[in-house]
């Protein structure tokens, strides 16, 4: 999406500079209406890349907006870049309630030819990062891409086995 739009639904999504945490948050209170049940942390780029905004704003929203719940599209790898965080607790701490987690592939060497993963490890790090999730009681749904090179059956039981949910994206 992002090769092709500089958006989605009318936002404008590219940015000039990285937002403050007030900057984020003002936005995100300009947005908010009585009827949304849910903030999502995603984008065009990776949310846990700025891991201290999330948890910040996840924070202020809990304690302002009680009434919603808080999700988190990742790629899965915010643990395998900070190895001295435990992410999966501080999601949870900080009011996170469930991870969408790009499973993209059934193993590793469709993962690496498709993802690309700058990071050694990230295949796996993606399924420890769900195990995490799910020991910390955060909902868990792992996702793949519709695409024939891909095997969704076997995907599926991936998730399955994690106990995690599952979904195929467009």
């Amino acid at each position: 999406m992002r090769n092709f739009s500089p958006g989605l639904s009318g936002y404008r999504l590219w940015l000039e500079r990285e937002p403050t945490v007030e900057e984020i948050w003002r936005g995100l209170q300009g947005e908010l209406k009585v009827s949304d049940r849910e903030v999502v942390w995603c984008g065009f780029g990776e949310p846990t890349m700025r891991l201290d905004a999330v948890l910040d704003v996840t924070r202020r929203v809990k304690m302002r907006y009680p009434h919603l719940k808080v999700r988190l599209d990742t790629d899965g790898l915010a643990q395998l870049r900070d190895r001295d965080s435990e992410v999966a607790k501080e999601l949870k701490d900080a009011g996170v309630d469930s991870v969408s987690i790009s499973l993209n592939a059934e193993n590793k060497e469709k993962y690496e030819e498709f993802c690309n993963p700058s990071l050694p490890g990230a295949y796996q790090a993606v399924l420890d990062f769900a195990k995490d999730c799910k020991k910390h009681s955060l909902h868990v749904r792992l996702t793949v891409v519709n695409i024939e090179k891909i095997d969704i059956i076997k995907c599926r039981r991936i998730a399955e086995s994690l106990g995690c949910d599952f979904k195929v994206r467009g």
